[in-house]
Formats: C-alpha cells, sequence, structure tokens
C-alpha cells in the first residue's frame, strides 16, 4: 500500500481551479504593468526607479486689457454686478496634487503627465468662471527640476475665455 492516496476528483478539481485563478490573476496584474508603459497616464506601470522631478506652481490671470497679474495661492477676487465674488483655485481643482500651489512638490506619476493634468485643469477652471468678466486667460508658470538637474521653466496657458475681449499683449 502506498502511503499516499492519490487525489479524489473533487480534489483535482478544486486544485486546478486554484492554479488557474492564480495564473489569470498574475496574468492580468503582468499586463497591468506592460500596458502602462506604453499609454500616456502610466497607471498601473511599475517603475523600479520612478521620476524624481520636484515643481513649483503658481497661477496668474491675464485681465482684458493685458495685464498680468499674479494669485495670492490661486485665490482672486473680482467685482461682479452682485458684489465681490472670491475664486479660489482649490475649489475647482482637487486631488494629484494640483490643487498644491505655490509649494515645492514631488511629481506624482511622471512629471509629463502633471503637466497634461495642469493643462486640462486650466482649461476647466476658465469655463466655469462665468462671473468673471474681467479675467481673459488663466496662466500657470511652473518651474521644475528633473533629477537634481538644472532648474526649468514652463508657461501653461487656459484657452481664450468666450466672454472675454483681450484688447492689450501678454
Amino acid at each position: 500500500m502506498s502511503p499516499t492516496r492519490p487525489l479524489s476528483r473533487s480534489s483535482r478539481r478544486k486544485a486546478w481551479f486554484i492554479l488557474a485563478f492564480c495564473g489569470l490573476y498574475v496574468s492580468a496584474q503582468l499586463f497591468m504593468i506592460v500596458r502602462g508603459h506604453f499609454v500616456t497616464s502610466k497607471h498601473f506601470a511599475f517603475w523600479m526607479f520612478p521620476e524624481s522631478t520636484y515643481f513649483r506652481t503658481s497661477l496668474c490671470r491675464v485681465l482684458t486689457d493685458g495685464t498680468e497679474l499674479k494669485t495670492a495661492k490661486g485665490v482672486w477676487t473680482v467685482e461682479t454686478e452682485t458684489g465681490t465674488k472670491r475664486y479660489k483655485w482649490g475649489s475647482f481643482v482637487h486631488g494629484y496634487k494640483l490643487d498644491y500651489l505655490e509649494s515645492r512638490e514631488r511629481a506624482k506619476g511622471s512629471f509629463n503627465d502633471t503637466l497634461k493634468y495642469y493643462q486640462a485643469a486650466l482649461n476647466y477652471v476658465a469655463e466655469r468662471i462665468p462671473d468673471d468678466k474681467s479675467t481673459y486667460q488663466l496662466i500657470l508658470r511652473i518651474r521644475y527640476q528633473r533629477a537634481g538637474g538644472p532648474e526649468e521653466f514652463i508657461v501653461l496657458e487656459s484657452r481664450p475665455r468666450l466672454g472675454g475681449q483681450h484688447h492689450g499683449a501678454s
């Protein structure tokens, strides 16, 4: 008589189910990691040594007469027909470190993704301030440093607002 007995049919089926599940799970994880390297957002992409980019942003408004005004950490007030209205960048934009203006931040994911999200956020906010008749365009100035390299500078601009007329030069 053998010290081990053959597995029953239900035990073999259970073992194959466990192996199939584990194989499917590992395959799905590998697929997401590999796929992550080829999509622009880099979600699910595992990076052994992630990008180390630090940046600092400041938000400015371009008025319809061409004057550029820096906001106070993304906060500005405008006179409307109903009185004074206060806008806050952080009220419109949440997450992905986009709401941290004028502080040194480390890029989450890749810095190129951060720039894309900032551009979308600029356009989003510019479209949602209808009572602000004096702002022609929003500008985001970003100082950044990639992996200890030299400090660089980039400027992102929102689409010009439909209601505003631009009479000056930026």
